[in-house]
């Protein structure tokens, strides 16, 4: 179960989110879409603090350091008055390598890689694309991170949904291959405070 109170939320939408493409480590900006969807999460996290007294507001931001998400946290800093020194970059928040498989479709990865593609849906916890990371490698990477927050300023992190799907999974004291099939929406900011996670 993750005890630390933080807020998180999925980077905004790029060209290949919304052509069904694995990204990983590609580093593919925001589209427009994408930073309408950051910039509606930020309005949405501010004017909810507005509302809510007791919501405790955060004092800095972590982010992936692909492209997409520090875009993304950017545009959240800005809207929270964040100064720029409140925004740190941490690796343990990039998303899963996907190897062989970046830049193509689930379509194109069955047609080239049917036994991979079986081996993952059999178990997409462990399973790595060839050159690529499994969810547990991510999960052991993120365990320490969370940790962490316990003795730092309330912070938000920007990150991706794999990564989004493992603290919701640690919240929610989960079953991996379950929490795996979660949807999650691009710019939404989500609160952990110790007992479970809720949107904002």
């Amino acid at each position: 179960m993750v005890k630390t109170a933080f807020y998180a939320m999925r980077h905004g939408e790029t060209p290949w989110n919304a052509q069904g493409r694995f990204q990983g480590h590609s580093d593919i900006p925001l589209s427009a879409e994408g930073r309408a969807q950051a910039l509606a999460g930020a309005s949405r996290l501010t004017a909810k603090l507005m509302q809510s007294p007791e919501l405790p507001a955060p004092e800095r931001i972590l982010t992936s350091p692909l492209g997409r998400a520090r875009e993304t946290a950017e545009i959240v800093r800005c809207a929270l008055g964040l100064p720029d020194e409140a925004l740190h970059a941490d690796a343990r928040l990039r998303e899963a390598g996907f190897g062989a498989w970046e830049g193509l479709t689930t379509l194109e990865v069955k047609a080239r890689f049917p036994e991979e593609r079986r081996r993952r849906k059999a178990d997409r916890w462990s399973y790595a694309p060839p050159g690529g990371e499994s969810y547990a490698n991510i999960d052991r990477a993120m365990r320490g991170l969370i940790d962490e927050l316990d003795r730092a300023p309330l912070s938000l992190l920007v990150t991706h949904a794999g990564n989004l799907r493992i603290m919701m999974m640690r919240a929610a004291g989960r079953d991996p291959a379950e929490a795996l099939r979660d949807p999650v929406g691009h710019g939404v900011v989500h609160f952990f405070d110790g007992r479970g996670m809720r949107v904002v």
